[in-house]
């Protein structure tokens, strides 16, 4: 049986769960919503803990998915079958066996599918829609411990791909696959962070995705993590940043032993999109995160607006990380309509310096329209965020219809739905 542990990954929220579950199958997540309406209580699901706000916390019971049995079942549509519990590295090499793979990935495969989506995790490329956009079904347990399964193309299913929790666990999705493709990352080092946001749509239109990493200890001269399919020629220089020799670690200074291959080495595209090994301990330690993800329209106009932050990111952050991620139609996907650049930032693990001082950032970024990610830190007030994400009362509607007496919420999303 799975231990659920008392915090999340980063150690910065403690959880009030008076009760942890590990169900070994669909029938006992069942059972366990059931139980715990008849005594009152309520229920969320915990998967890996990625979570640096209070969004998977309650005081009732919490659920850990990952004891259900691993199933990756391909169709003939195009899509694959995979259980609620599964992460992005167990459902990469499965789907590996069968010729196939995901579209596009997010810089860790540690992470559960079902909590990615949740929080509309995604990966990096212009022409790449967060996760959540790849789900074609998902099968979830109602306040009633009922099964019940929406489709794409069904009435209201833009509002589940993006949950939040609010519908209780999802217990198996459906997901758009393509066949295996190959990926090589060539990293380029010394980019003059000016140079890279004059030229912003030149630098990454043509990468299947990338990330933009500033040193701001280094004046923001940044790293260029370029990822092309494999075989597309990959030039020695851009913008007068020349490829590294040598793996090199998103975060200054940090041993990139943990790191996928570089150096232009092609290989498939699961060991390639995301930044880290699946065998590896994610990313630096201990730290928290915020990210903030602006209309691409506003791009260079919201990344200028950064440099005056350098003291600030040089001392607080681990390391910061620009990307690029297309638009979508789900509901609460912060991409929701309009492609976007998401402004990523690894702070070192001291929240109450880092809430102190996103308001500032927040109202840096405002006149741009910035986003908060879900599953992040952030200041963003309740009216801003009805403001910036429409749709928030019609997915309170929907899931309040199902789930009445509130068994599927917390006090995350009473701050965030009243």
């Amino acid at each position: 049986m799975s231990e659920i542990p008392v915090t999340n990954w980063a150690g910065n929220v403690v959880y009030e769960a008076s009760e942890r579950l590990a169900p070994t199958s669909v029938e006992q997540v069942q059972d366990a919503v059931r139980a715990a309406r008849a005594s009152g209580k309520r229920l969320r699901v915990v998967g890996t803990r990625h979570c640096f706000n209070a969004m998977a916390d309650t005081d009732g019971v919490h659920v850990t998915l990952r004891d259900l049995p691993r199933r990756v079942e391909v169709t003939n549509e195009g899509t694959a079958w995979v259980d609620g519990g599964i992460t992005y590295a167990e459902a990469n090499a499965a789907l590996a066996e069968h010729g196939l793979a995901l579209a596009n990935l997010a810089s860790l495969p540690h992470i559960t599918i079902a909590g990615a989506i949740a929080t509309a995790t995604h990966g990096s490329g212009v022409t790449q829609p967060s996760l959540a956009s790849a789900v074609r079904s998902l099968t979830h347990v109602t306040a009633d411990g009922d099964l019940r399964i929406v489709r794409r193309g069904d009435a209201g299913f833009a509002h589940y791909p993006v949950h939040l929790g609010l519908f209780g666990p999802i217990v198996e999705l459906e997901l758009d696959v393509v066949p295996a493709f190959e990926i090589a990352t060539t990293v380029y080092e010394g980019l003059d962070y000016a140079a890279a946001v004059e030229h912003f749509d030149t630098l990454v239109g043509e990468l299947y995705s990338f990330s933009l990493a500033p040193n701001w200890q280094d004046g923001g001269r940044a790293l260029l993590f370029a990822k092309r399919r494999g075989g597309d020629a990959a030039p020695a220089e851009i913008l007068g940043a020349r490829a590294a020799t040598s793996a090199r670690h998103p975060s200054p200074g940090a041993d990139p032993v943990a790191v996928t291959e570089q150096l232009g080495v092609a290989g498939p595209s699961y060991e390639r999109l995301t930044h880290f090994r699946s065998e590896f301990e994610p990313s630096v330690g201990e730290e928290v995160q915020s990210e903030y993800l602006v209309p691409r329209e506003h791009a260079r106009a919201a990344l200028s607006a950064l440099p005056q932050f350098a003291d600030v990111f040089a001392t607080l952050a681990h390391s910061m990380e620009i990307r690029a991620v297309a638009g979508d139609h789900l509901s609460l996907s912060p991409m929701r309509g309009a492609d976007v650049v998401a402004v990523h930032i690894t702070w070192h693990r001291d929240p109450d310096a880092v809430m102190r001082f996103l308001p500032r950032l927040e109202a840096a970024l405002e006149p741009f329209d910035a986003r908060p990610h879900w599953g992040k830190l952030y200041a963003t007030s309740r009216e801003r965020m009805l403001e910036l994400i429409p749709a928030l009362p019609e997915v309170d509607a929907e899931a309040r219809g199902l789930d009445p007496d509130g068994m599927f919420r917390n006090a995350w999303s009473e701050t965030l739905f009243g």
